[in-house]
């Protein structure tokens, strides 16, 4: 069940319910990292897709809000069978992009993962940033940021030599409607090369180049104590997606 919670004008908070089932669980019965980012990145589709502001500017101007980066907390893992709450708002916005909250919480209120993410307007033919009218900026309600703490947008790769794996295989299965890889299927891949067991306690992700099904991919790793970091790049080392992760 989706809702928006009620509120003056424009109000912008929302809310959805789910139940973690099979499709979302790993070995453990616990969610998996990329199940953790599709139930973030569902909240914010569906959010926008009702906004009576932004919505209806996004259809009417084939604008589109290309996710740039993304902070995960995980303080515990949802479970199978688990009911979970999952909210979300914008806390700032601007002309040419916006920050968001989004919180998965449990049934009886606890926080189980907090997430950061920020976006840029596109158009969605040229494929390139775009302004967005101040007079629709300014009649969107904005919401006090979350307590938990903001890393930088960029991740900065560790100074030092990684591990080059074999060129991956784009499958189709990786492809959303936008004709490249979707913000979620990045994390089952960076996720293969974690060591066996790894607890995470948090993830960062930057998207800095759609990944499509012709481009050729490359996966280097950085291994230090406490983090991994798999960049995922072309053959001359540009990078499509970045993810850290902070071990427990």
């Amino acid at each position: 069940m989706n809702r928006k919670t009620k509120g003056e004008d424009f109000d912008i908070m929302f809310e959805m319910s789910r139940t973690v089932n099979c499709s979302n669980i790993g070995e453990d019965g616990k969610a998996r990292n990329s199940a953790i980012v599709d139930f973030l990145q569902d909240s914010s589709i569906f959010h926008l897709d009702s906004h009576p502001v932004m919505s209806p500017f996004f259809r009417e101007e084939n604008c589109v809000m290309f996710l740039v980066s993304r902070q995960i907390d995980i303080a515990r893992r949802p479970f199978y069978g688990e009911k979970i709450k999952i909210r979300t708002w914008t806390y700032e916005l601007k002309r040419m992009y916006g920050y968001r909250n989004t919180i998965i919480y449990s049934e009886n209120g606890e926080p189980l993962v907090k997430s950061i993410a920020s976006g840029a307007f596109m158009d969605n033919v040229s494929q390139r940033p775009r302004k967005v009218p101040q007079e629709l900026v300014d009649r969107v309600k904005l919401y006090p940021k979350e307590d938990m703490e903001y890393l930088p947008r960029k991740i900065t790769l560790p100074d030092s030599e990684p591990e080059v794996f074999p060129p991956l295989h784009i499958m189709k299965c990786y492809i959303d409607m936008n004709h490249h890889v979707n913000n979620a299927r990045y994390i089952d891949i960076a996720d293969e090369y974690l060591p066996e067991n790894a607890d995470i306690s948090r993830m960062r992700i930057e998207y800095k180049m759609p990944l499509k099904r012709a481009d050729t991919a490359i996966p280097r790793v950085f291994s230090e104590d406490g983090a991994v970091t798999v960049d995922i790049s072309d053959e001359n080392g540009k990078s499509f997606c970045i993810v850290e992760y902070t071990l427990k």
